[in-house]
């Protein structure tokens, strides 16, 4: 679980590092020739940008290179995406998210950190009063019985 977690967060920081190396050179050439309203932007707008950039640095890649050689990639100005086109890339969308979004659920539920009968959790964990089955939780100390202490 842990060597997973590990993994995932080492390719999520070489995906951000690649995006802003990205992100530099997309701003000096790449928004012009996918946008040419963008050349008398200012940093302002740049720096707005900038995140998304980053975050989505493929699918610009891959519009920056149709747009280089001359294809579109969704459609011009005067002639955007037909509509049974884009109902049916957003219908294919919808689909993958009703499929994804439960399934990382159930993964994020499944992989949760659970008290082991009575043995310590990682660091830094608590056990939650709904890991156990009860909603209240009891804290019992190892040197009083469970009764409450008992009157000499």
């Amino acid at each position: 679980m842990v060597e997973i977690v590990r993994i995932g967060l080492c390719l999520l920081a070489a995906h951000i590092a690649a995006g802003a190396a990205f992100a530099v050179l997309f701003h000096r050439r790449g928004a012009a020739a996918i946008d040419p309203a963008t050349q008398r932007t200012g940093w302002g707008f740049r720096l707005v940008i900038t995140p998304g950039i980053i975050a989505l640095w493929p699918l610009l890649a891959l519009r920056w290179q149709r747009a280089a050689s001359g294809r579109t990639f969704l459609g011009e100005p005067d002639a955007p995406v037909a509509p049974p086109r884009l109902r049916a890339v957003h219908g294919l969308a919808w689909k993958a998210l009703a499929v994804l979004i439960p399934l990382v659920l159930a993964a994020a539920l499944g992989w949760r950190p659970r008290d082991p009968e009575g043995g310590p959790l990682p660091a830094g964990l608590s056990a939650s009063p709904w890991a156990t089955g009860s909603r209240r939780a009891e804290t019992v100390h190892p040197t009083t019985p469970k009764d409450g202490p008992r009157p000499d």
